[in-house]
């Protein structure tokens, strides 16, 4: 007989049940029953854990930022130019490396996109939230670079600068969703976030010099990730 699960496990076996009919089917075509028959549970049950559908959408995108201890260093972090690298490489390496790579995030994204197809309001949940949570910090270190002379201020404002990083890292992450990217980028994954990494800080305004100096002190674009589970940086990625 298999192991009952307590409270906690269960229901994280519903949220990972509906991901993916939920990233395949849409909120609106997604069933409570579909959901339960996939994690293996009654009805009553998810209703027990998530009062209405809705309750069960929001939770599966309060976990993709609860459940991340990354998201919660760098919102830690003070501001300075260390800082802003630190930010721009976390986004830079989940959209452009580990999205790509992992089908569960794959299964995540595809979310992302059905939710722009239908009525946006997943993502109005999840840009609201990076507002409200990640934005002061981000701001606070663009500022510091400003401040310290690494950074010179040009027409694009530190909120919109971190929307089109997002955006452009959205969209590099959506040409893999079939599991190969149907770009032919010349060179492997962890060249291709390097360079995306001094795209976007660039268009940020921060120098050459100081982006070369975070580079030039191993801080990116590996750090903090463990770089013997990336890929070769001469291996075509993904396969």
């Amino acid at each position: 007989m298999a192991p009952r699960l307590d409270s906690a496990a269960r229901r994280r076996s519903i949220l990972d049940a509906a991901l993916p009919l939920f990233a395949r089917k849409g909120f609106a075509a997604t069933t409570t029953k579909e959901i339960a028959q996939a994690a293996g549970v009654s009805e009553a049950l998810i209703f027990k854990h998530f009062p209405t559908k809705t309750s069960l959408y929001e939770a599966i995108f309060l976990t993709c930022i609860d459940d991340d201890p990354e998201y919660s260093r760098l919102l830690s972090l003070p501001p300075s130019t260390t800082a802003l690298v630190q930010m721009v490489q976390g986004l830079v390496l989940y959209l452009v490396v580990e999205v790509p790579a992992n089908a569960k995030e794959r299964s995540r994204h595809r979310l992302t996109l059905i939710s722009l197809l239908e009525d946006g309001e997943f993502m109005r949940h999840v840009y609201d939230s990076v507002r409200k949570r990640f934005l002061p910090t981000f701001t606070a270190a663009v500022h510091a670079a400003a401040a310290g002379g690494d950074l010179v201020a040009g027409p694009v404002g530190a909120e919109n600068g971190l929307w089109m990083a997002d955006h452009l890292c959205t969209m590099m992450a959506s040409v893999c969703l079939s599991g190969q990217s149907v770009v032919p980028y010349p060179c492997g994954r962890p060249e291709l976030a390097r360079q995306t990494i001094w795209f976007i800080l660039r268009g940020l305004g921060l120098r050459d010099e100081a982006i070369a100096a975070q580079e030039g002190a191993s801080r990116f674009p590996y750090v903090p990730f463990d770089t013997n589970s990336l890929p070769n940086p001469h291996q075509a990625f993904p396969e």
